[in-house]
């Protein structure tokens, strides 16, 4: 497991790591489904990499909390906000419990995989090859969710995640894209990554 140092997050503000771990929890529920659909144990760790990133943001959260807290209206303000984080973690827990079950190769029932499947959209990973003609255009060129029906949730860029990515957002070599779609979206875009299909929407190369 990667150490919290590794991270590389420098928290500047209640807001601003509230909306990070709000966006981590949506991918872990995501991922943790995914890992236990397909058995794929490295998003299992993936989903418990981010667990100890929550954990680490949500301390960061607490202390700042009791900084900014400078009498009791701003205390009763900011308890409010611990609590919806401390939900927030549970849920995290909660999907940390789930990729758990993956690493330990819990089986099971033949209804739950039922359940996930009747999901008309799956989350995957889609890794960018470096002859992709993805590589160097930006999601905005690119408009992944209008051309392939894949919507790019977030990005892993060696150990960084970068969530939620806007559309100025340039796509690398070896980016490894968390997104979301029908199976059949989802296969089609991988395609395009590994530069077996040069071809986006009506844009050909």
């Amino acid at each position: 497991m990667e150490e919290f140092e590794e991270f590389e997050y420098q928290p500047k503000s209640v807001k601003e790591i509230f909306i990070e771990m709000k966006n981590i929890v949506e991918l872990m529920v995501d991922l943790a489904y995914t890992a236990i659909l397909f058995g794929d144990k490295e998003i299992a760790e993936e989903v418990l990499d981010l667990e100890e990133r929550m954990d680490l943001l949500n301390y960061h959260l607490m202390t700042h909390a009791v900084l900014a807290a400078r009498n009791p209206k701003e205390a009763e303000q900011i308890t409010s906000v611990l609590q919806m984080a401390n939900s927030i973690e549970d849920i995290s827990n909660a999907a940390g419990d789930l990729a758990k079950m993956v690493l330990e190769g819990v089986a099971l029932h033949p209804v739950i995989t039922e359940a996930i499947m009747e999901s008309e959209e799956v989350i995957t990973k889609i890794v960018v090859f470096s002859d992709s003609i993805l590589v160097g255009k930006t999601l905005g060129e690119l408009d992944l969710a209008t051309n392939t029906g894949v919507w790019v949730i977030a990005v892993k860029r060696g150990k960084r995640w970068i969530f939620a990515p806007d559309k100025e957002f340039k796509i690398k070599p070896n980016d490894v894209l968390i997104g979301r779609g029908t199976h059949t979206s989802v296969e089609h875009l991988k395609e395009i990554a590994r530069g077996i299909i040069r071809v986006i929407g009506d844009e050909r190369t």
